[in-house]
């Protein structure tokens, strides 16, 4: 039987840097290639695989360079991760799909190919779309089995949220059907280390009550204090972004404490070096989910954006130190 210590599994996160693949609402396809992609490599290094990746960061690579780079090391199979879309949002465009070259054999590349689908429906996709076969020019000149992987829909709202939810589970899910493919037990308890984000840090309640109190005395709308981060507290964090929004932008937004779509079309990144009253808000929002930006003083410095980064690589969030729309959703609705 093969030893997994003597087989490299090539791991391509589609797009990067200037190439966003996919783009719906302010989700960008190459960020959640790369998440997964990442989360892949800890969960398949765990298993015993040597991984090499095409991207580890934002950053473009040319086509040919990434099957170049997997056919110099010799990869024993090729998984490029991406995400489908459909122009018009569907409940019925959903679920996970395989595609496998033209001349690629069903043995090899397409027995691959089936059986990390099959792994990724038990860990929870909407549903299984099956295997096709297509021109990808990652997939052309490999030289080792090889598909290409369209986890969910971009365009699908609960292929979304299961994305979001299932992210490591889709992982081990892949790492489950490259061991079976190499005729491998999968070990289900095996340790996972390296660059996964660490645990949060422990909320604090004397400072989730500091910052209740701001909140209160900043925009008036009677908020408690109770040292809890519960939805009283998020719904009063969305009504200060909407007050803030409409004063920045003169975004006119209903005051009503929803995440409306009006709400979260109107929220602009918020960047090193800003200041003002949404980047006082990022810095009670990281503080309620127990990161340290400094005093809450809106100005986007480099504490702010140190903790910003820490929260989004917690988050399985690309760690930019930028505060976009997914970004401030995710801090408002708390971890």
């Amino acid at each position: 039987m093969e030893s997994a210590s003597n087989l490299i599994i090539a791991l391509d996160a589609g797009h990067g840097g200037w190439d966003n693949g996919a783009l719906f609402e302010t989700r960008r396809e190459k960020d959640d290639n790369l998440r997964l992609c990442l989360e892949a490599k800890l969960q398949l290094k765990a298993q015993g695989f040597g991984v090499i990746c095409t991207r580890e960061a934002d950053s473009f690579v040319p086509l040919a360079k990434r099957t170049q780079l997997v056919n110099d090391q010799d990869a024993d199979l090729l998984i490029s991760l991406h995400r489908s879309y459909f122009s018009t949002p569907s409940d019925e465009a959903c679920g996970a799909s395989g595609f496998i070259y033209p001349t690629a054999s069903l043995e090899t590349s397409g027995r691959a190919a089936q059986l990390v689908l099959s792994a990724l429906e038990e860990a929870g996709v909407q549903r299984m779309v099956g295997i096709s076969r297509a021109h990808n020019a990652v997939l052309r000149r490999a030289t080792m089995p090889a598909m290409l992987l369209e986890v969910g829909f971009l365009s699908n709202p609960a292929d979304n949220r299961l994305f979001d939810e299932n992210l490591i589970n889709y992982a081990r899910a892949i790492a489950k059907g490259v061991t079976q493919f190499f005729g491998l037990n999968f070990n289900e308890k095996a340790k996972v280390g390296g660059a996964r984000a660490a645990a949060p840090p422990l909320l604090d309640e004397n400072e989730i009550f500091d910052m209740q109190q701001l909140l209160e005395s900043r925009y008036g709308f009677g908020l408690s204090a109770t040292g809890r981060l519960d939805d009283s507290t998020r719904k009063a964090a969305v009504i200060a972004l909407q007050i803030e929004l409409n004063g920045a932008y003169e975004a006119e937004i209903a005051v009503n404490g929803s995440l409306s779509p009006q709400t979260l079309s109107a929220i602009r990144p918020i960047r090193p070096g800003d200041s003002g009253g949404l980047c006082a808000l990022l810095q009670v929002l990281l503080i309620l989910n127990g990161y340290e930006p400094g005093d809450v003083d809106g100005y986007f410095g480099r504490k702010t954006g140190v903790a910003l980064r820490f929260f989004q690589r917690d988050q399985y969030i690309i760690p930019s130190g930028i505060a976009a729309a997914d970004t401030l959703i995710k801090l408002i609705r708390g971890r």
